[in-house]
């Protein structure tokens, strides 16, 4: 009966390999093509019980196995295509079967029990996800630039904006997203009187000041956001301006709050909230 449990532990987590590889590389589910793939590698797992076959556990054997594997198991549109989705199967591999069996040392659960062997594949997959989808989003952020163009009364101004996963801000009230604007990027649409004021720790008493200088037009379109420093437990406000549109990559951006700072930073005249690359 152990060859049984053995081929069926194999299938089970050769499937949760192969449906990782899915996901990462974010193809179109085939159970079909992901059980006969498990099924090659489970057979080949066999091998191990069996001296004679030593010459299959080589590492060219093992590199051609795992060949076969990813052209039954996947589909794909080209060399360059089939050479990342081989990859990332690779990295899958050695990052679920490290983990698997860190998880056994750490613990000392005899590594035979295969309801344990299969929650430790899962439970890597799950963690290998989470990484891997953080890795490509801070790599998304960090190189992420926009020109945006915004639109208010009847003017309109460019700046260049950095995608920045630090401005998470949102207006308490309508909940829309806060693009944060230095003053000086928009000084072109903005009152002249408005400019004459620093936006660095603004408090409630300042924030008034500045909406009472303002007309009525402009003053409608006035939101106080409330936000925390970073590193302290002190808060200010940003004073929020809603323009008529916001547009990215010649989208147009409705439900946005421009957040008036004066950051110091001479490459970039905003800094956009990721949450708005979902309009896009």
């Amino acid at each position: 009966m152990y060859i049984e449990y053995y081929i069926i532990e194999n299938l089970l987590i050769n499937y949760i390999i192969i449906s990782c590889t899915y996901i990462l590389t974010k193809r179109q589910n085939n159970y079909r093509r992901k059980v006969i793939g498990a099924g090659i590698g489970s057979i080949y797992s066999v091998a191990y019980l069996y001296p004679d076959f030593d010459i299959l556990f080589t590492l060219p054997s093992k590199i051609i196995i795992m060949t076969i594997i990813t052209l039954i198991a996947f589909e794909y549109k080209g060399k360059k295509d089939y050479t990342r989705l081989l990859l990332v199967f690779y990295m899958v591999n050695i990052f679920i079967s490290g983990t698997t069996y860190f998880i056994i040392y750490f613990t000392g659960i005899d590594h035979m029990k295969i309801s344990f062997l299969i929650v430790c594949a899962y439970v890597s997959c799950e963690l290998l996800k989470y990484i891997y989808r953080d890795i490509k989003f801070m790599k998304y952020i960090k190189e992420f630039t926009k020109t945006i163009t915004i639109n208010l009364l009847d003017s309109s101004c460019q700046c260049s904006a950095l995608l920045d996963s630090g401005n998470l801000l949102k207006d308490p009230i309508s909940k829309n997203d806060v693009i944060i604007v230095k003053s000086s990027a928009i000084k072109d649409i903005l009152p002249s009187n408005i400019l004459k004021f620093n936006y660095e720790n603004i408090d409630i008493i300042k924030a008034e000041e500045i909406i009472s200088s303002l007309d009525d037009e402009m003053s409608a379109r006035v939101r106080m956001i409330p936000y925390k420093h970073a590193g302290s437990s002190g808060s200010g406000i940003i004073i929020g301006i809603k323009p008529d549109s916001v547009f990215i990559d010649n989208k147009k951006i409705g439900n946005v709050i421009l957040g008036i700072s004066d950051f110091n930073d001479e490459e970039y005249g905003a800094i956009l909230n990721p949450c708005i690359l979902s309009e896009i």
